[in-house]
């Protein structure tokens, strides 16, 4: 635990923010108890009565607590989540489909990318379940409409939580709700959730290669596509998958 702070007169501050940062990355956990006074002052390389002052100031923040024969212990940490705030910025008669189109167009390819280069085993786990349960359901004589727009919804999340960042994850969430309308099952066609599926496919094959390149140009064509339609609707076309 690297916490060393210069010892002048903002050492206190800067120990609390040093301490923050490790709580807010997630190498300190709620419940996890933090190291001695002492020992905190060795790992600081700062006085005793700084450490107790930077903790005073994590307490008084609800971010840690002092709790008689067990030390200092990490609270949960809460903090306003990027989807509420993102909710409300368009009115739904405001969110216009091709806006947010062009919002995911920036977004997801290089999301792809961090996936390749980020994924971790139990990720790429993830990532086959979803395809799978969508290759099982499109092989039924009758695939069901709804849920395979679900797995459509639960790929794209689940691209973004091999990336690493909770707040992409969050961005994903609101994008899948607003373009909720392209995605009325009564609008799907089986060839479009074919092509869907497919394009999916070259996405997580780029992303289990490790291939960061590869994965920006699958998810970029993916997007592509379905761009193209809403520019260009046909009489009668159904709603993309996305």
């Amino acid at each position: 635990m690297d916490l060393k702070v210069s010892r002048d007169a903002g050492a206190p501050e800067k120990l609390a923010n040093r301490l923050l940062e490790l709580i807010e990355s997630g190498e300190l956990k709620p419940g996890d108890k933090l190291p001695s006074e002492r020992e905190l002052a060795e790992l600081g390389g700062v006085a005793r009565s700084t450490v107790r002052e930077a903790l005073s100031a994590l307490e008084m923040r609800g971010l840690v607590s002092r709790r008689p024969g067990r030390g200092s212990v990490v609270e949960a940490v809460a903090r306003p989540k990027l989807a509420d705030s993102l909710r409300g910025v368009l009115p739904p008669s405001e969110r216009l489909l091709a806006e947010v189109m062009d919002l995911r167009g920036v977004v997801e390819p290089p999301l792809a990318e961090r996936a390749a280069l980020r994924a971790d085993a139990s990720g790429l786990a993830a990532l086959d379940r979803v395809l799978a349960a969508a290759e099982e359901e499109l092989g039924r004589p009758e695939p069901s409409a709804a849920r395979l727009v679900a797995l459509d919804l639960e790929f794209h999340t689940t691209v973004a939580t091999l990336a690493q960042n909770a707040m992409l994850v969050e961005l994903i969430d609101v994008v899948n709700e607003w373009t909720a309308p392209s995605r009325d099952e009564t609008l799907q066609s089986l060839e479009r959730m074919l092509r869907s599926h497919r394009a999916h496919g070259r996405i997580a094959d780029a992303i289990r290669a490790g291939d960061p390149a590869a994965a920006h140009e699958a998810m970029a064509a993916h997007l592509g596509q379905i761009a193209e339609v809403i520019a260009a609707p046909q009489p009668g076309a159904e709603a993309l998958p996305a």
